[in-house]
């Protein structure tokens, strides 16, 4: 749970930088490149902090993706569709990594602040994904395990008395 959190709080920063971007009507990212003025008229008037608002509600889906990861689920379907959500948060966070900090080394535009961010926010994915796995097949019911080798559950979950051991 705790890394699960600590993804939550990290994701949170990037929220928070970007409602104060979209308050302020700018773009970029906090650490991020430097954002040309010339970028501002693909935009129109209010548009800028629109879609920083937007960011903000992907953020939010993040945090909302990492705590789902959390629940029991019971059907296949469901937790099949977290950890598929799971891995595509990692893998946007890693390729953010690889592409600020890429560009902040190749070229004078910046962004190796925001890079590290990303490969710390991906390093944080990644372990709350593996904690999903790990969680789903440790969580299945006594009888799953029974049915799966053939009637009989291996050791480390065979119920002693009224306790099952784990």
């Amino acid at each position: 749970m705790r890394i699960v959190m600590a993804g939550v709080a990290w994701t949170g920063l990037y929220v928070a930088s970007k409602v104060v971007y979209a308050l302020e009507g700018k773009l970029g990212v906090t650490g991020g490149p430097q954002v040309s003025p010339d970028s501002y008229l693909a935009y129109g008037r209010g548009e800028v902090a629109l879609a920083q608002w937007g960011n903000v509600a992907s953020g939010v889906v993040i945090m909302a993706i990492l705590l789902a990861g959390r629940i029991r689920f019971t059907g296949r379907l469901p937790y099949l569709v977290v950890l598929w959500a799971h891995w595509v948060c990692t893998a946007v966070a890693a390729v953010g990594a690889v592409g600020m900090t890429g560009g902040a080394l190749v070229t004078d535009r910046g962004g190796a602040v925001f890079g590290a961010y990303c490969a710390v926010w991906a390093v944080l994915l990644f372990l709350a994904t593996r904690d999903v796995r790990r969680g789903h097949h440790a969580r299945r019911p006594l009888g799953e395990h029974r049915a799966k080798s053939g009637g009989r559950a291996p050791a480390r979950y065979q119920k002693i008395g009224d306790v099952q051991d784990r």
